[in-house]
């Protein structure tokens, strides 16, 4: 979903949309790698899946399943990471076969029509006067790893099926099965189940029947597993740090210069008038008629009673300026005195009518007052000021071929070293996390003696890095990790045989009890809907595809898990929705139809690759 908007007008949209200038989408230096292509981790077709759509799930994932930052040589590790990318590479591949399709057919959506979809997901993007809150947006795309190119091609897509999903799958089974459905949907399991820790499960005598020779085993199983046994890549880096709050003290004004900013804008100073007011809505213009008749001669404590006990709309404002308020309303409220009453005012939402409360009369601040906020202002302008040009000559010399030390030299900037930066390295101050995190990502894309761009991690913190040395993954010695491939290779055949174990005795009643007893081990009961959270998620899933009296297994954090179907509780439900849709499973035999029909190559040296960083 990650195509190159080459001709597309939908870029040009989304800037007037989001009210940037086009500058925005040009200044490749600025934005570093805005516009590069991306590698292709698979085609479906002519429909590449990219290396970032891919990594980037891999990574919510990865930390959702808390996997992150865990030995990479651990075998049961590598396990559930290689099943991940496994689930995830099929996920992306069903979604590519459609969006072939869609290109196939050529279906076409305005770009309008994306732009505005675009704002609806992602509301908070615009605050309460509609205007783009650019801060959230920079902080959006880089939390989420994307450009605004990404975020148009993924809307884009959505866009496409949801319109294709609605006009060609959009129906539901008849009531009567429905009402089936959906008491078995929402149907109860009993299970009975045991957890082991993968390390318990007995080996020594498999092994010892199995493999006489162990030692040619453990050579012949390193050799076929050699990418769980790399060392870390390492890198030298140096790098300076462009951090704009550390330069507010050298833009502190003098008195004077205070003083001469007030006298020279006085204007943005002066107080206008504001007022206090209650206003009150109605729909229906006698309703308001007969509410003026009623508050005649009450006072403001009266009225506002009289609405309470009569449930009047009403609204109270407090010192508000007249630029503040609908003109409609403001006209009929700046001619009224305190604790007047105004007329029935109509406008396209309703009929109002305005009772003043207060007045604060306009007036010139004094310098006194208003000191420290010029203060601000100065030190704000001018640091920006020079932030701003600073990240120019910055800019003019990587563009220009300088060195990374000449360019630090020239503009007196601290230039810091960070020997051995691994993928995982985490010795920084945690006030400096962030800067480290993007460093590393940014670091271990880049080239030896290669000078970056200017990378900006947010409003107030940019930097510039170079790469000094890179120490290449190689794999480790074999005698030297020998235990570890040893630990590895019995939790492989753990895995192994009572997998298959399991699998011959799916239907056999007493399996679970027999393991129990072999590892002395309780056995829980318990009673699960599809939702439950009581055990690992992968494993009631597979709950719920096992027939009754059936045995099922999972692997979930080190534990092997097994468990029966003891019982099937269908219950009696009245108060459900009857309506099934049938969008998912014809989208689903649909989708299995175009994979007849598409070629699907993926780049497994690439994926490999990729797999072995996590």
């Amino acid at each position: 979903m990650f195509r190159l908007l080459t001709k597309s007008k939908i870029a040009f949209i989304l800037a007037i949309l989001f009210g940037i200038s086009l500058f925005f989408f040009r200044s490749g230096s600025r934005y570093s790698n805005f516009f590069n292509s991306d590698s292709i981790i698979a085609k479906v077709s002519d429909t590449k899946i990219s290396t970032t759509k891919f990594t980037r799930t891999m990574d919510l994932n990865i930390n959702k399943l808390n996997l992150q930052s865990k030995d990479k040589n651990d075998g049961i590790r590598n396990y559930q990471i290689f099943s991940l990318a496994n689930e995830i590479l099929s996920s992306l591949v069903k979604e590519a076969l459609f969006e072939n399709e869609y290109d196939k057919i050529k279906l076409k959506i305005d770009e309008e029509v994306i732009a505005l979809n675009t704002k609806k997901r992602i509301p908070q993007l615009y605050d309460s006067n509609n205007q783009l809150n650019q801060d959230y947006l920079n902080d959006f795309l880089k939390q989420q790893k994307l450009t605004i190119k990404d975020l148009v091609q993924i809307i884009e897509f959505e866009t496409k099926d949801k319109y294709f999903s609605d006009a060609f799958f959009n129906t539901q089974y008849p009531e009567y099965f429905a009402k089936k459905i959906n008491e078995y949907n929402e149907h109860d399991r009993k299970i009975s189940y045991i957890a082991i820790d993968i390390e318990n499960i007995f080996i020594d005598d498999f092994l010892k029947n199995n493999f006489p020779n162990i030692s040619i085993e453990l050579k012949e199983y390193y050799e076929k597993n050699l990418t769980n046994y790399m060392s870390k890549e390492k890198r030298n880096v140096e790098f300076f740090v462009i951090n704009k709050n550390l330069l507010n003290d050298n833009f502190v004004p003098t008195d004077f210069a205070i003083k001469e900013y007030y006298n020279n804008n006085k204007e943005l100073f002066y107080q206008n008038e504001k007022r206090s007011f209650l206003q009150f809505n109605f729909q229906e213009k006698s309703k308001a008629e007969n509410f003026l008749n009623k508050i005649k001669d009450f006072n403001k404590l009266e009225i506002l009673e009289y609405s309470k006990n009569n449930n009047i709309s009403f609204n109270e404002f407090n010192m508000l300026q007249e630029d503040q308020i609908l003109s409609a309303l403001s006209e009929e409220l700046f001619k009224l005195n305190v604790n007047e009453t105004s007329e029935i005012i109509e406008t396209s939402l309703a009929k109002h009518i305005l009772i003043l409360t207060d007045i604060s009369s306009s007036y010139q601040s004094e310098l006194d007052n208003v000191k420290n906020e010029i203060k601000d202002i100065i030190t704000k302008v001018e640091t920006q000021n020079f932030y701003n040009d600073l990240l120019n000559q910055i800019s003019e010399k990587i563009t220009d071929g300088n060195s990374f030390k000449t360019i630090a030299n020239s503009l007196n900037m601290d230039i810091r070293f960070v020997n051995n930066l691994t993928r995982d390295y985490n010795e920084y101050d945690e006030s400096e996390k962030i800067l480290y995190l993007n460093l590393i990502q940014s670091s271990f894309a880049s080239n030896k003696d290669f000078v970056s761009d200017i990378i900006n991690i947010n409003d107030n913190i940019s930097y510039v890095f170079n790469v000094k040395n890179i120490e290449e993954s190689k794999a480790l010695e074999f005698e030297d990790i020998k235990n570890d491939i040893l630990n590895d290779f019995k939790n492989s055949k753990r895995i192994e045989i009572t997998k298959k174990e399991i699998e011959e005795n799916i239907k056999n009643s007493n399996f679970i009890y027999d393991i129990a007893i072999r590892y002395n081990l309780p056995i829980k009961e318990n009673i699960l809907n599809i939702n439950s959270k009581q055990i690992p998620i992968n494993l009631t899933k597979k709950i719920f595809e096992t027939n009754l009296n059936e045995n099922t297994y999972s692997i979930t954090n080190r534990k092997f898990y097994i468990s029966k179907i003891d019982e099937i509780i269908i219950k009696e439900i009245t108060n459900l929705n009857n309506d099934i849709f049938l969008a998912n499973n014809l989208r689903d035999s649909f989708g299995q139809e175009l994979m007849k029909t598409k070629k699907i190559s993926p780049n497994e040296e690439l994926i490999s690759a990729i797999i072995q960083q996590y």
